[in-house]
């Protein structure tokens, strides 16, 4: 087809047109979904302050969105990417920095202090980086636009009812990932209202800022979802000989068993293999790893917060 000016001006026309269109079909979702939130007790006020004035969707969430990358990287790429001598350094920094508190927190949660270190580690870096999308419009765009409308409005609606009750006569905004994650935590909003912690007992639950609210939060979510004390997680090990047909082996064949005291009881354990690399890897891992699948529903995750729990707590 040959291009004329004509051609260009009449198809700027229809895209114009077009903008426009999904523009106003969004602005009145957002002016449809007034009184939806208010008959579930979100305020005029908040309403106005946050969703009121939003009048287009988020362009940026949405190129992320449909930029999720749909092959599967390597577990190797996956572990170099996350694993790294300076987060291990600074996890062991942090674990002797914030000893006095995590303890308090192991005595009442009993989740081990390198693992909460090693979640709050892996989702933002220490708490360096939480994201800098406004966690509301970025739930509002997903839950308009997305393939998961759904899911993405049941956590606007959450996010909502948070900001109704902490933040209603502030100027705050929440925070987060592009996908509604906040805080240091990376809480959706619905592990935000069910599992979300005040430990420092100031009437407001932070886990933007306090330490103690974001340490004590992560317990609180492992625990909830069927943390036992005193069971191991993961570790990388080398087989001497193949496992059986279902995966488990003897531990007395495992040639690493220093670490491995918590299976000395059992006959067998469970082998997690990792095939998409040039060679393959094996942990051992118990049920404490699917815990922290909980948190992030994947092998690769579960694996790496376990890895990196190991080096903040074993290697010198």
């Amino acid at each position: 087809m040959k291009f004329t000016l004509k051609n260009i001006i009449l198809l700027n026309i229809i895209f114009l047109l077009n903008s426009f269109a999904s523009s106003a079909s969004f602005s009145e979702w957002i002016k449809n979904l007034e009184k939806e939130v208010k008959n579930i007790g979100i305020s005029e006020q908040v309403y106005n302050n946050t969703l009121g004035h939003i009048k287009e969707v988020n362009k940026k969430v949405l190129k992320l969105y449909d930029n999720q990358p749909e092959f599967k990287i390597t577990f190797d790429d996956y572990y170099n990417r996350n694993i790294n001598l300076k987060r291990i350094e600074l996890g062991k920094s942090l674990l002797k920095k914030h000893k006095k508190i995590l303890q308090e927190i192991y005595l009442k949660y009993k989740v081990p202090p390198r693992i909460i270190v090693s979640i709050w580690g892996i989702e933002t870096n220490y708490g360096s980086y939480m994201g800098n999308f406004n966690v509301i419009e970025a739930l509002a765009t997903l839950a308009y636009a997305s393939k998961r409308k759904k899911f993405f409005k049941k956590e606007l609606i959450n996010s909502l009812l948070i900001y109704e009750k902490y933040y209603k006569n502030s100027d705050k905004i929440m925070m987060g990932s592009w996908a509604g994650a906040m805080g240091q935590s990376q809480f959706m909003p619905s592990s935000f209202i069910n599992y979300a912690v005040d430990y420092d007992n100031d009437g407001l639950i932070d886990i933007w800022n306090s330490k103690k609210d974001v340490f004590a939060s992560i317990a609180n979510y492992l625990k909830q979802h069927g943390w036992k004390e005193k069971i191991h997680w993961c570790n990388e090990i080398k087989l001497k000989e193949k496992i059986d047909k279902d995966g488990y082996y003897n531990v007395s064949i495992l040639s690493d068993i220093r670490k491995l005291n918590n299976h000395k009881n059992s006959k067998k354990i469970n082998i997690k293999i990792i095939k998409n690399n040039p060679y393959k890897r094996f942990f051992s891992i118990n049920e404490n790893f699917h815990t922290i699948k909980k948190y992030n529903n994947s092998d690769y995750y579960a694996l790496i917060i376990g890895v990196l729990a190991n080096k903040i707590e074993y290697e010198d």
